[in-house]
C-alpha cells in the first residue's frame, strides 16, 4: 500500500519520515524491488547468530557459559522474530501511517495553529529517537564484538612469545567469542584462523542485528505514540468546538455536522488502534515473556555464579527491561488519551443543546469510557500496572525453579 495520504502533507507533518527513510533501504517501504535487501539481510543474521545456537548448541558445558548463549539466543530471537512479523503486517502499517496523516490533515484546517505544533514536536520528537537509536545500535554492535577481539589478539600475539624449548607453546589458547556458540564445525575456539573467519562474520551479523533492533523498537514506538496522537488530535477539535462557541456565544452553534465530524475522526482514532493491535499485540507479549524470562535467568545466574559474564547476562536483560518498559509506558499513555476524548466531550455545555446532540455526546463518552489500548494477545491491556506486576511474577516464578532445582 502507497503511502498516498502521508506523502501529500507538508514536510514538517510527516509521522516517522527517519524510520521510513531507514526501512528504504532494506525496501520494506518503498520499491517493492528492492525487498530482497532486507531478506538478505534477515537470512544472513540468523546463519549467522541463530541458526549456529539453536542447532550445534553453546559449544561448551560450564553454566555460566551456557546462561551467557541462552541470554543472547533470547535477546536475538525476540529481535528476529519481532522484524519478520513487522513484514507480514506490513500492509497494516502503511495503512496506520495514512490514518494517521488523514486526522492531521482534517485537524489542521481551521485555527490549527496548536495542532500544527503539536504534530511538529511530536515529529521532531520521534525522529530524534529514531536517529539516536540507530547510531547507539550500530555503536553498540562495535562495543561488543572490540572487547573479545582485542583480548583474544593480545593473548595470541603474546603465547608467540612464550613458547617452550621444544618449540611448543606453553599453553593452549583459547580465544573470547563475542557470541557464546559454535560455528558450523570451526575451531573457533582455539584456530587463530577460524577465529578471524567467524569474528568477521559475526560484526556484520551485529549490524545486521542493530539495523532489525531499530526497525522493531522504533516502529513499536512510533506507531504507539502516532495512535495517541490520534485521540490527542480529536479531543482537541472537540475542544474547539467550545472555545468557538465560548467567544461567540450568539453567533457559532454546535451543529450535527460538526459532531458528525468528531465523530468520523473518533472512528478513525480507533481503526489506528485496531490496527495496532494486529501489528504489535504477538510482539508485545513475546516483550513481556522474553523480559519475565530474563529477570528469572538473570537471578538463577547471581544465585549461583558473580564473575565476568555476569555482565554480557546483564546487558540484554537491562536493554529488554528498558524496552518493556517503554512499552508499558506508551500503553499506558494511550490508554489515557483514549479517555481523554470522553472528558472533552463531557466539558461541552451539553445541556444547551438539543436533544439529538446529546445523544451522540453519550454514545461518544461511552465509547471513551471502555479501556483502549494495545494487548498481549488478549490476555492484558499492556500498561504501567502490567510491568509492576511482571516483576512480582518474576520473583515468585525465580523461587520456584529455584526450589526445583535444589531438589534436583
Amino acid at each position: 500500500m502507497e503511502l498516498s495520504v502521508h506523502q501529500s502533507l507538508s514536510p514538517e507533518l510527516r509521522i516517522m519520515t527517519f524510520q521510513l527513510w531507514v526501512m528504504q533501504w532494506t525496501g520494506l517501504v518503498g520499491p517493492q524491488g528492492h525487498f530482497y535487501r532486507f531478506a538478505l539481510a534477515f537470512g544472513w543474521g540468523s546463519f549467522v547468530k541463530l541458526v549456529p545456537k539453536i542447532v550445534l548448541g553453546m559449544g561448551s558445558s560450564q553454566f555460566d557459559v551456557i546462561v551467557k548463549g541462552l541470554s543472547e539466543l533470547l535477546y536475538q530471537g525476540n529481535v528476529y522474530i519481532a522484524a519478520a512479523l513487522l513484514v507480514l503486517h506490513l500492509s497494516s502499517f502503511n495503512r496506520m501511517i495514512n490514518l494517521t496523516s488523514e486526522i492531521i490533515k482534517k485537524g489542521k484546517r481551521p485555527n490549527t495553529s496548536t495542532c500544527y505544533d503539536l504534530v511538529c514536536v511530536q515529529n521532531s520528537k520521534l525522529n530524534k529517537f529514531a536517529k539516536f537509536y540507530l547510531i547507539y545500535c550500530f555503536c553498540g554492535s562495535l562495543l561488543y564484538c572490540v572487547p573479545a577481539m582485542a583480548t583474544s589478539y593480545l593473548r595470541y600475539f603474546g603465547s608467540r612469545n612464550n613458547i617452550t624449548d621444544d618449540g611448543s607453546e606453553s599453553e593452549p589458547v583459547q580465544f573470547e567469542l563475542s557470541m557464546e556458540q559454535e560455528f558450523y564445525g570451526l575451531q573457533i575456539r582455539t584456530d587463530f584462523t577460524h577465529y578471524n573467519i567467524f569474528m568477521a562474520c559475526s560484526l556484520l551479523a551485529y549490524f545486521v542485528g542493530g539495523y532489525m533492533s531499530t526497525i522493531k523498537v522504533t516502529a513499536v514506538v512510533s506507531a504507539m505514540r502516532c495512535s495517541s496522537l490520534a485521540y490527542r488530535l480529536v479531543a482537541m477539535q472537540v475542544r474547539k468546538l467550545n472555545d468557538s462557541r465560548g467567544v461567540q456565544q450568539k453567533k457559532r452553534k454546535i451543529t450535527t455536522a460538526d459532531i458528525e465530524e468528531i465523530i468520523d475522526l473518533h472512528c478513525t482514532a480507533f481503526e489506528i488502534t485496531d490496527l495496532l493491535e494486529n501489528m504489535l499485540s504477538i510482539q508485545l507479549a513475546m516483550q513481556f515473556l522474553s523480559c519475565l524470562l530474563f529477570w528469572c535467568l538473570v537471578m538463577f545466574y547471581v544465585s549461583m555464579h558473580v564473575n565476568f559474564n555476569l555482565v554480557n547476562v546483564t546487558i540484554p536483560f537491562c536493554l529488554s527491561l528498558i524496552e518493556t518498559y517503554a512499552y508499558s509506558y506508551l500503553g499506558s499513555e494511550l490508554t489515557a488519551e483514549a479517555e481523554e476524548v470522553g472528558q472533552a466531550i463531557y466539558e461541552l455545555p451539553w445541556y444547551e443543546d438539543s436533544a439529538e446532540l446529546q445523544r451522540y455526546y453519550c454514545l461518544i463518552i461511552q465509547r471513551s469510557q471502555r479501556a483502549t489500548g494495545t494487548t498481549a494477545v488478549k490476555f492484558f491491556l499492556v500498561g504501567i500496572d502490567k510491568f509492576g506486576g511482571l516483576l512480582q511474577m518474576s520473583y515468585s516464578y525465580y523461587l520456584v525453579l529455584k526450589d526445583v532445582f535444589n531438589t534436583l
